[in-house]
């Protein structure tokens, strides 16, 4: 689980563009605006003004879980710049898998995540009684999906609604996710045109080919759980 306390800092900082307060001074510190992760075959980059937080990155094991927020916050620098949209990126890459890839499930994924065990598996505590899917579309190989989760592990500072894409990258599942502030939700609409940034960002970035497209398109529920959830530091 994420630190909530980092978390609810580096939200009031995507808002503000900067991460100083008053008359107070506070080192630069790194903020890339990509990464590679998953033993380095996986580039992760956000739309602009976004940069990786190292201190909230994970990446071990074959797979890795990437936060991107306001470059100006994360650098400690009123110099670097900021999203026009306030946001929470995040990213999450799945280990090599046999499980069908995202482009050959489409159909299957659209039921799969309206049934109580895709619920469960979007929520951050496990209880499908706290997500709602409202929207589930594909495009160019990727699924998206909108949901909200009122579940009490939801991002602190996050606002409940979001969107998530899924989709295949050398092998791996990546699944992006566009949080709005609680205090300054985004519109569906702006949500969806920055998750759609994001992902064609990392898609760019990662150039080996697509993957293979098979007939089988049972999604299996325990792989699932595996990319969305994580265990803590």
């Amino acid at each position: 689980m994420l630190r909530h306390f980092g978390i609810a800092l580096a939200s009031l900082m995507v808002l503000t563009g900067c991460a100083g307060t008053g008359g107070g001074f506070a080192l630069p510190k790194p903020a890339p605006e990509q990464i590679r992760v998953a033993n380095k075959e996986v580039l992760i980059a956000g739309p602009k003004g976004f940069c990786i937080d190292p201190t909230e990155t994970q990446d071990a094991d074959g797979s890795a879980f990437v936060l991107l927020g306001s470059c100006a916050a994360i650098a400690n620098s009123r110099s670097k710049p900021h999203p026009k949209v306030p946001a929470i990126l995040t990213a999450t890459v799945s280990q090599k898998s046999t499980n069908p890839p995202i482009t050959g499930s489409m159909p299957a994924l659209a039921e799969f995540f309206r049934s109580k065990a895709g619920r469960a598996a979007l929520s951050r505590d496990g209880n499908a009684d706290t997500v709602e899917v409202v929207k589930t579309l594909d495009r160019d190989g990727v699924f998206y999906i909108r949901a909200r989760d009122s579940s009490s592990d939801i991002l602190a500072g996050a606002a409940n609604e979001y969107w998530r894409a899924l989709f295949d990258v050398n092998g791996r599942i990546v699944s992006a996710s566009v949080f709005g502030l609680r205090e300054h939700p985004i519109a569906s609409e702006k949500g969806f045109e920055v998750l759609r940034g994001f992902t064609n960002r990392i898609r760019a970035g990662n150039t080996a080919g697509p993957d293979k497209v098979v007939t089988e398109n049972k999604p299996r529920i325990p792989f699932f759980k595996r990319v969305f959830k994580r265990k803590p530091e």
